[in-house]
């Protein structure tokens, strides 16, 4: 009895088995967001909180510190004016943090997902001259472009840390009805906004027509849940090469491991999300995370302990890069691609130039160096008419450059499509997906690699393959899809394909959701 007292003062939050269950007042502010987070740069004590809204949000102390480290550039830039906003990905280690959702799509119960807008500003009473502070929004929800547009409007006329601005955000929050799959129109500070929710973050093409979310003839501005963030008319002028698109889209087409390295959170993290957007409707199994500091933790990436999975991972320091990929090296994993994002003096080249493919840019230099771009192998050919579109779209003036998202993301998206249609075919024709699983789930029970394989060389497969013979593209054919059929990526797609498909058939989908992701 003495012990049970004891600890219902050190931890009066947590009940014991022989208590009841506590009864807490309703928060739906759970079904969208767990909490607001300012953070501020305390140049004494580095990263600190000065604010978490509602004050009652019991986040653990290691994941609080999470937030601080990955809401701030690692790299300090004195010319940066403008806002920046990006978004990272942590594990869930707070118990008291639960899912919420009485409806589809629930969330991340193993994740928690930020969004920021990091803001610094002159102020000469400080010891560097600057103030540095974010506002972050940890939801549950990978819904980032929506997430960021409410963090854009809420700083647009105000402080990042007002206390009234976030109490009249989360009062309107409060009012919103739980996220569910479709179209929502939510009231948010004196305007509308629509909200699409997709069956499943793969399906491809989220967001095209409404790149640039305005709101015209009176109607709400359209987001969609699970668009990707990135915007390739702003990426593409620091990729090292056109050439390395087919390279990084191979990589994750068959769940290999990515690091993109560039100077600001922004870049890095958008980056990240617009290529998990390429491979889609195919889900990337490994793991994703837009932003990682030197203090993140990286056991969920299979280091220091972890166990060893494939991942892609947005970094911007040159020294992280070092340790990440010197891990991987002592761990006998495939070494991860590099794709460092670096502004060049003219025009993006095509290809990549032998002299400078193992060499790190001037912008970068450490001692010993690092090796960020091993020569690669790829299957598929390059789309030369794309690759040439692509090329005078970015040689053109600027004001044209708004066409490089929708003809990538186009590009890809049929690419996908027509890699996907020989594993369809076979599917629909040689397996039967009515075996039902002890727990009452569908799968293909019978799917086999080397029929598949004998189906594929019989029908073929519209991708065009590299190869000088037709013997050469034929290996190349079977390679990809060998290690295709082998990676986690057709698992996670697989699976799904028959839960959509599953979902469709008692009418809980729209009749071209599961076609979309095929």
């Amino acid at each position: 009895m003495i012990m049970e007292k004891l600890k219902k003062v050190l931890h009066p939050h947590r009940r014991s088995r022989q208590d009841p269950p506590r009864q807490d007042p309703p928060n739906h502010l759970r079904h969208w967001a767990v909490a607001f987070v300012v953070c501020n740069f305390n140049v004494d004590v580095g990263p600190e909180v000065e604010l978490v809204y509602p004050p009652s949000t019991q986040f653990s102390s290691s994941d609080l510190s999470a937030i601080c480290f990955n809401s701030f550039p690692e790299r300090q830039d004195t010319e940066t004016e403008e806002d920046l906003a990006f978004h990272f990905t942590i594990s869930n280690n707070s118990p008291d943090i639960r899912l919420n959702s009485p409806c589809s799509p629930y969330g991340s119960a193993s994740n928690l997902f930020g969004c920021c807008i990091f803001r610094q500003e002159f102020d000469d009473t400080m010891k560097r001259s600057f103030n540095q502070k974010t506002l972050v929004l940890i939801s549950s929800h990978e819904f980032t472009a929506f997430f960021l547009h409410l963090l854009k409007q809420i700083t647009s006329s105000s402080v990042i840390s007002d206390p009234a601005t976030l109490e009249a955000t989360y009062s309107q929050m409060l009012t919103w009805p739980a996220p569910s799959l479709g179209r929502h129109e939510l009231p948010f500070m004196g305007s509308t906004i629509a909200l699409e929710v997709a069956p499943h973050p793969a399906f491809p093409l989220q967001g095209l027509a409404s790149s640039s979310p305005l709101a015209s003839n009176g109607r709400p501005i359209t987001i969609y849940a699970y668009e990707p963030l990135g915007s390739w008319d702003d990426i593409m002028p620091f990729m090292p090469c056109l050439s390395d698109l087919d390279v990084v889209y191979e990589k994750l087409l068959l769940c290999e491991s990515v690091i993109v390295l560039a100077r600001s959170p922004q870049l890095c993290s958008e980056t990240v999300s617009a290529l998990v957007d390429l491979i889609r409707p195919i889900p990337y199994a490994g793991d994703v995370k837009p932003y990682m500091t030197m203090q993140s933790e990286f056991r969920s990436i299979g280091l220091d302990g972890g166990t060893p999975r494939p991942f892609i991972i947005g970094i911007t320091n040159p020294f992280l890069l070092k340790r990440v990929l010197g891990a991987t090296e002592n761990n006998e994993r495939g070494r991860p691609h590099v794709l460092h994002l670096h502004g060049i003096n003219g025009p993006v080249p095509i290809k990549r130039h032998h002299s400078l493919r193992h060499h790190t840019p001037s912008a970068l230099d450490m001692p010993g160096g690092i090796d960020s771009h091993p020569s690669t192998k790829k299957f598929v050919k390059s789309d030369r008419t794309f690759i040439q579109s692509l090329d005078s779209i970015l040689r053109a003036d600027s004001r044209t450059k708004t066409a490089i998202g929708s003809l990538v993301r186009r590009h890809y998206a049929e690419l996908t499509a027509q890699y996907l249609a020989p594993v369809n075919r076979y599917l629909a024709t040689s397996v039967s997906p009515n075996f039902i699983s002890s727990g009452g789930n569908y799968r293909y029970a019978n799917f086999s690699e080397t029929d598949f394989l004998h189906s594929l060389s019989k029908y073929g497969s519209s991708v065009k393959f590299r190869g000088q013979s037709p013997m050469q593209r034929h290996k190349a054919r079977d390679g990809l899809y060998e290690s295709f059929c082998r990676s986690p990526n057709f698992y996670s797609w697989l699976d799904m394909k028959l839960s959509l498909e599953k979902e469709a058939s008692v009418g809980l989908l729209g009749s071209n959701s599961a076609a979309g992701v095929s």
